[in-house]
């Protein structure tokens, strides 16, 4: 009895190593691509220099990246017009553009919050397909108060949230860093109470466009129209 035991724990164990190892290589390959596309498009220009003086420090960025799973982000959580699968809060270091936002270590070499500047930022985003928007009615210096924030969780090295608990700031991925903030942190927001509505805006990224709670300051989808 104890060997049989024995057998289907060292089989089970094996199988769960191997599913383990195809998911990382998964991530692997599709990690890959990416950078092959960043490659071959990192030559056009994302935001002109007209877009970049509309900035503030406070904004939220958002763009459409490349690989398999920006491609499900894309399609399942967005609205028939934007296709945006990741988001970063925009604040100036030594005059130059930067960005804090939270990627998992499966698509970055840091695992959770992390600091990078936005040119490096916009090289992983598919052309034409940015938004920038600004919190409604907030001033500058509320704008400053959404980068000191993002700053202190940066400090703290946040890990990235696999799992998905809202309202748990001990880990996070990169909109639930931006609710977090605007609402549970500032109040600059009054987001849904109801556990249900909360989480059908926690898990998609329509909200973080929606004129409802933002002005929508850049929209690169636009540039499509021009030529």
């Amino acid at each position: 009895m104890k060997q049989k035991i024995l057998k289907f724990g060292l089989f089970f164990g094996i199988f769960l190593f191997f599913i383990w190892l195809s998911f990382h290589f998964f991530f692997w390959i599709d990690r890959k691509q990416e950078n092959k596309l960043v490659a071959q498009n990192q030559s056009i220009t994302r935001l002109t220099k007209t877009e970049l003086n509309q900035l503030q420090e406070g904004d939220i960025i958002l763009r459409r990246g490349y690989g398999f799973f920006s491609d499900i982000i894309a399609e399942k959580l967005n609205d028939s017009i934007f296709d945006v699968t990741h988001s970063g809060i925009l604040f100036l270091k030594n005059k130059e553009w930067y960005i804090i936002h939270s990627l998992s270590s499966d698509a970055s070499d840091i695992d959770g919050i992390q600091e990078q500047s936005l040119s490096d930022f916009l090289k992983y985003s598919v052309p034409n397909k940015i938004l920038v928007v600004r919190t409604k009615n907030i001033t500058k210096q509320q704008g400053k108060q959404i980068v000191a924030q993002a700053k202190y969780y940066l400090t703290k090295k946040i890990p990235f949230d696999k799992y998905g608990i809202i309202d748990e700031p001990s880990q996070m991925y990169c909109t639930e860093l931006i609710w977090q903030i605007l609402d549970n942190d500032l109040h600059l927001l009054s987001l849904p109470e109801n556990k249900k509505e909360r989480k059908d805006l926690f898990y998609s990224m329509k909200g973080t466009y929606d004129t409802k709670y933002f002005d929508i300051i850049i929209n690169t989808y636009l540039h499509k129209n021009k030529f």
